[in-house]
Parts: structure tokens; sequence; C-alpha cells
């Protein structure tokens, strides 16, 4: 019970107001990934703005990583979600809508810009069929992150991306305003542009 006095670890962290205003956000208020906290914690301090990010699903986590990164590309199939992010997004952000189709153009869309990502957020929809075509839009150093790496649907994603010889490193725990475990996972190379 002491966790949710003033002092306490889950008032520190802003669990408790993400919480109440029913949104990833920090104990300031500013945006963060709805991912695990110890994630967090391990990238904020690694981002550079050298980075070109991509992620598939979008929200308080693209001005999250555009205010640490150079560019941030999102995919979001919700066409109302879209709208609401657009509206505020970042200058160096650019958000794509695209309907949601398995194994579709959704997953592809890192492809089909022909531009390389040092890091590739996985938290959308359809993420083995997106796991598995990020490797190709992934610069040299690149990472990808698999968000939810936890659930059983995910396991064909984790085996394609050990099996193209990425280590992994789970972060494991809760997120903002979500009282359940869960896990932020990952993929790494040697070299990569997080200094793992």
């Amino acid at each position: 019970m002491l966790s949710f006095n003033s002092k306490g670890y889950l008032n520190t962290i802003g669990w408790l107001r993400a919480f109440d205003d029913q949104a990833p956000v920090d104990a300031q208020g500013n945006p963060i990934p709805w991912v695990t906290y110890s994630f967090i914690d391990f990238i904020k301090d690694r981002l550079r703005p050298e980075h070109a990010v991509f992620e598939f699903g979008s929200g308080n986590s693209t001005a999250f990583y555009a205010q640490r990164t150079g560019i941030v590309v999102s995919v979001e199939h919700d066409k109302e979600w879209f709208d609401k992010v657009t509206k505020d997004k970042p200058d160096n952000a650019e958000v794509i809508y695209c309907e949601l189709q398995r194994d579709g153009d959704y997953c592809r869309m890192p492809v089909k810009l022909g531009e390389e990502f040092d890091i590739i957020i996985v938290d959308g929809r359809d993420r083995v069929n997106c796991c598995i075509q990020a490797v190709e839009a992934l610069s040299a150093s690149g990472v990808i992150v698999l968000d939810d790496s936890e659930r059983p649907d995910y396991r064909d994603a984790i085996t394609y991306l050990t099996d193209k010889g990425f280590r992994q490193i789970p972060f494991s725990g809760i997120s903002p305003g979500l009282f359940y475990y869960k896990s932020t996972t990952v993929f790494y190379k040697d070299n990569n542009c997080l200094g793992i």
C-alpha cells in the first residue's frame, strides 16, 4: 500500500497520473510509450538525434520518440485515432494511415518507404508479420522492439528474429496506468545503435 502514497514508487514513476488520465504519461504529464517502465528507463538516454525511428502504431510514443530522435514515421490502421494523432504531431513526425490487412501493406510499410530505420517499434497490429518485414528495413546497426512479447501469439516473431541472428533482452514489469505483468523486448545484433 505504501506504493500508492505521495512518495511511493507508483507516484514517482507517474503510474498514478497515467491511471487517472487513462493515457501513457509520466509524473509530469509528459507523453511516454505504453510499454514497460523498465524499457522506458533503458531507452530514454540511448536515443540520439541521428536516429530514425519507425513505429507500428502511434500515439504518445510518437511524441516521446520525436522529442529524442531525428525523425519518427508511424503507420496507423485506426482512422479515428490517426485523425486525432495527426492534429498534434511534432514537426519531425510523419503518421501514415493504412488499412489493416493481415500480411498486407500495413506490415510492409517500412519496406515500401525505401528507407532504413535505426529503431523499429512493433506495437500495432499483425505483429508477427511486422517483425518479419521489419528486418528488411533496418539500418546496419538497427534494432527491433516488440511490445507485449510475453504473449503466446507472438512466439513465431521471436523465433523468426532469433533464427535471423538477433539476440534479445526482455524488459518486464508494469506499464503506465496498467497493473498487469508484460514484457517489451529489444532484438539486437553486434554494433547496434543502442550500444548494447
